[in-house]
């Protein structure tokens, strides 16, 4: 609206500068009353800074048929049909572009068929024949009323978009504050609580001979879990060839009737295809192990997405190994740790006789 109220001055200062210079007004009584009737309003306008209401906007395109209809009658007869400076100037196309920003593209291309409606009595009262005027004559006549539903529907539609990027600009800016929240509370849980967490597991596993501080490290393994999908932004759309390593290891886990795992994801976790393949055949290879070596009651398997990284773990209660022997997982070695490295990650193994087994892999995001 302020673009059209710079419009508004510039067809007033016109309109003066064609009324003081031209000399073509015939009537210099009524061009006078038009000019200032029409800087009073443009005048409330710019001062009262109103609201565009339909009222407003209404007297607003009464005002422009007015001028259409003063400028043939101020000007001499058949002026209309010369290429003399018109009187009025581009003022009526503000109002149409007003119509536009108010109502956009139906607003606006109404507006300037109304007003091209009216030209054939502006060339009435200039005392131009309708009946007599030429081909050529027509075309210019109708031209003139095309270019205001053409500029009322440009400036409709282009408000349109300016409204419809308003709103996404407003919209990205409430994400990327929400984003850098989530990211500051998930800094502040990362380096804080969670690390606490997980040494207090780390410590528990070694140190655990009973069944009841294994229930509470898997507690802490849970609460860490739901702490890192709390501080984690709000997922991206799945782009394409993606999938969930969550569900893929879900549906993994059901299959195995013969081991009782439990399963815990932050989130979907959605990688690329390949990387997903290779992680189910190394949880696939972990829990093989599982069953015929461990002699596990209970297994956990935990995936979380921590930040550049997704870390798998798979840990049980069975009895263990020592990890520095020659041959023992020598299985795991050839066929999970090549996985891995296959996926640019690494492979951590925590066991000892009798306290059960966690093999972490993590893998970076690509």
């Amino acid at each position: 609206m302020l673009l059209v109220l710079a419009l508004r001055w510039l067809a007033f200062g016109w309109m003066l500068s064609v009324a003081l210079l031209s000399g073509q007004i015939q009537r210099p009584v009524e061009a006078g009353a038009a000019l200032l009737a029409t800087g009073c309003w443009t005048a409330w306008l710019t001062l009262a800074a109103v609201r565009r209401t339909g009222l407003v906007l209404a007297v607003d395109l009464a005002v422009a048929v007015a001028l259409l209809l003063v400028n043939g009658y101020v000007h001499p007869p058949n002026a209309l049909l010369a290429n003399h400076p018109s009187f009025m100037g581009a003022y009526p196309a503000a109002a149409v572009a007003a119509w536009g920003v108010a109502y956009r593209l139906p607003g606006g291309a109404g507006a300037g068929a109304l007003l091209g409606g009216v030209l054939p009595l502006a060339y009435a009262s200039n005392e131009i024949p309708l009946a007599e005027v030429s081909f050529l004559q027509v075309l210019t006549m109708v031209g003139w009323g095309l270019s205001y539903v053409l500029l009322g529907s440009a400036v409709g539609a282009a408000a349109g978009q300016v409204e419809v990027l308003r709103a996404r600009a407003a919209r990205s800016g409430e994400d990327a504050a929400r984003m850098a929240e989530r990211q500051r509370l998930a800094a502040r849980i990362h380096d804080d609580v969670l690390q606490h967490l997980g040494r207090l597991r780390a410590r528990i596993g070694e140190l655990s001979d009973s069944p009841a501080l294994d229930a509470v490290a898997e507690g802490i393994a849970r609460q860490e879990v739901a702490l890192r999908e709390l501080a984690r932004a709000d997922p991206a759309p799945a782009p394409r060839g993606s999938a969930s390593l969550r569900d893929r290891l879900a549906a993994q886990v059901e299959q195995r009737t013969e081991l009782p795992v439990r399963l815990v994801a932050g989130g979907p976790v959605r990688l690329p295809g390949d990387v997903v393949d290779e992680l189910c055949a190394a949880v696939q290879e972990l829990l093989t192990n599982v069953v015929k070596h461990a002699r596990a009651r209970h297994t956990w398997l935990t995936v979380v997405h921590d930040g550049a990284e997704v870390v798998v773990s798979v840990r049980d209660d069975g009895v263990g190994f020592a990890p520095d022997r020659g041959t023992a997982g020598l299985g795991l070695r050839l066929s999970v740790h090549a996985r891995v490295d296959r996926l640019g990650g690494r492979t951590r193994v925590r066991s000892r006789p009798g306290h059960g087994t966690e093999v972490e892999l993590r893998v970076p995001v690509r």
